[in-house]
This record gives C-alpha cells, structure tokens and sequence, in this order.
C-alpha cells in the first residue's frame, strides 16, 4: 500500500514550512507521496500541486466575499482527490477558514488529520480550540504557551518547535547605526496595493535625513518581480533570498516574528479595509497583533496598526532606531530572551516523525 499523504498550504509561509516537513519525512519515509496544495517551495521538496498558494490570496470577508465560487471550486476539488486518493495523513498548514472544514471532511473520510500551525484561537474564535480536538488526530503548535491552551480543550497537541528556528540567519548581529533597510509589505495583492505604497512613502521621508542607507525589499515566494519593479522607487534592491538587514519595516504576520527570530529590530505595520478592522476588532480578546510582543507580554516592537500606519509615523519610528542606539539594543535584547523561550528543537522533523508514526 502506497505511503500517501495529502498537504493543503495556501500561503507563502506554509508553503515554505509545510516544505520543511515533506523534505524532513522523505528522509524517514523515502517511498511516502504527497499532493495537494503549495507553491515554489513543496513543489521543490517533490509535491504534486494540484493547486497553487495564489488560489487563496485574499485578507478578510471583504476581499473574500467576491471569490467565494472560486475558493469553493477549490475546496471541492482538494477533497474529491482526497476522496479518490486516500491518503493516510492530511496535514492542513495553517488558513483556519478554509483548512479546518476541510479537516473535518477529510477525517470523516478515512484519512488522520495532523494539523500544522493552529489558529489563533487564544486570541479569538476560542470554539475553535474544541472543534480541533473533534476534527483533528494531532495539532502541531509552534509556540510553547499554545500547547497548554489547546490541551485544556482536550486537544491532541504538541510544541513540536518554531520553524523559524530552523534559518540559518537565526540569531544573526545587525549593525548600529543601520546601514540596511529590510521592506516586507507582505504577499497577497490587498497588502502589496494598501502596504507597499505607505512604506515607499516613509522611506522618502527618512532619505530626507539619511541619505546613505541602502534599501531592500525580499520578494515573496510565488510573486512575480516585475510586479514590484513597478510600484516602487528605482533605489529599492529587489531580491529571493535574505538580504542584509539591520532594521525592518514589516507587515504583520509571519515575517514580523521571522525578523524578531533573526534579530533584527523591526517596526510592525497592518492596515486593512474598515470593515475587516472593525469585524477582528469586536472579536479579538488580546493587546498586541505581532507575534514577539504577544510571547514577550509587552510591547517590545513598535505596532502601526490602521490609522496609525501613516508614512509619517512609521518614519518617526525608523528613526529612532537609525538615531538612538540604545533602543536599538533594547530591542535586540528582546529578541534574545524571545529565542530562549521558543528553544531550539527542529519543528521540521517533529512533525515529520509524527506523521512518520501515523502511516507507519
């Protein structure tokens, strides 16, 4: 019987985790098959990607709301092969609207679901920490003060380690006074049309007092490069991989926490529709958005959230670390004790020998 598995990411960051995973249990289970949906990343590490990471590039009910026969095309269509192919494991990453119903089906089908990624239910939708524990076989989290939560809903659950842990730029030593100015507006087209443009404009505004800094922006896995060129000044180095960074301006999410990981002092910024603001406002129970400040219980990175996010606030915010060395230091501090907390444990192969024991 074929060793089968089935991985549902939708977005640049679980795609290139998820791929963590695959290549980690190729390397247990040479003969194990994977095929659902992912981009560059789990392509490369041998899925069959019936879907791309794009299907589901969308931010809040408003931006969903006109795609919704498209994202139930694709629903319906990673179910009918999960439905003719079998697999022993469906390992949903993350995208909790979509993944856990799908879940849910796929375990009434036949196959064990480890989850990889919770939702962050301990900030809002707490029902859904009991709805994993029916859905799920395994929930595989990521930040140690998940596991506590989840298994008081009588979840299966394990701190399995951070994937961000696993970068070789862990850890690395940003210089003072910051040469490198690291832009990262995020992936989805909502982000690069509402984000990008507000950091472009705060750029020019500290260029106004700092003409030497050397500015750079990483491309997002699955995001075509002459999208950017168009959209940004001609001084803005474009690049794939990690470039060198001692201070960054970053759209909440999992970039935000990979810059705290890797050291780098950061400014945290999200805007969104009013309508979306408004709807996770009435909802969400905690102070903080950005992952470092929610595991630090404090707040240790600067958030522009909304109407905060102007150029001129974000400006006045990169200056203080361009100009106040102290703050700069405080912030890398920060970071350390973070590192500390999340420990050094591969999170790749522990959920890899985790499903390794479930097909097994």
């Amino acid at each position: 019987m074929k060793k089968r598995i089935c991985i549902v990411a939708g977005e640049a960051s679980a795609d290139k985790h998820a791929a963590g995973v695959l290549r980690a249990l190729r390397e247990m289970v040479p003969e194990v098959e994977a095929f659902g949906m992912g981009g560059p990343e789990l392509k490369a590490a041998g899925m069959e990607c019936l879907y791309g990471t794009g299907e589901l590039s969308v931010m809040g009910f408003s931006d969903v709301a006109p795609r919704i026969r498209h994202i139930f095309s694709v629903f319906k269509g990673l179910l009918k092969a999960i439905e003719e192919r079998r697999p022993a494991v469906v390992m949903p990453v993350d995208l909790p609207d979509f993944n856990m119903r799908l879940a849910g089906k796929a375990r009434r089908l036949g196959s064990k679901v480890l989850y990889y990624i919770a939702p962050q239910a301990w900030a809002w939708r707490r029902y859904r920490a009991a709805t994993l524990a029916k859905i799920t076989d395994g929930l595989a989290v990521i930040f140690p003060f998940e596991e506590g939560f989840f298994s008081s809903y009588g979840v299966n659950v394990r701190y399995v380690g951070n994937p961000c842990m696993e970068d070789p730029d862990v850890g690395t030593s940003p210089s003072w006074p910051p040469g490198n100015v690291l832009m990262m507006p995020g992936s989805r087209r909502q982000e690069l049309e509402t984000i990008l443009p507000l950091m472009c404009a705060a750029k020019r505004i500290v260029q106004g007092r700092h003409r030497d800094l050397a500015w750079h922006m990483r491309i997002a896995p699955g995001i075509d490069g002459r999208r950017l060129e168009e959209r940004i000044d001609d001084d803005i180095v474009l690049t794939r991989e990690m470039p060198p960074a001692d201070l960054a301006m970053v759209k909440s999410g999992t970039s935000s926490f990979e810059m705290a990981v890797a050291g780098i002092p950061e400014v945290i910024c999200y805007r969104t529709s009013g309508l979306n603001y408004r709807l996770a406002r009435a909802f969400v129970t905690i102070d903080h958005i950005g992952m470092p400040n929610i595991i630090l219980g404090k707040t240790a990175v600067p958030e522009l959230i909304q109407e905060d996010f102007t150029p001129e606030n974000l400006a006045l915010e990169l200056l203080r670390f361009i100009e106040d060395e102290d703050r700069f230091r405080r912030m890398q501090h920060d970071f350390a004790l973070l590192r500390e907390k999340l420990g050094s444990g591969s999170a790749s192969r522990g959920v890899a020998s985790w499903i390794r024991d479930m097909i097994t």
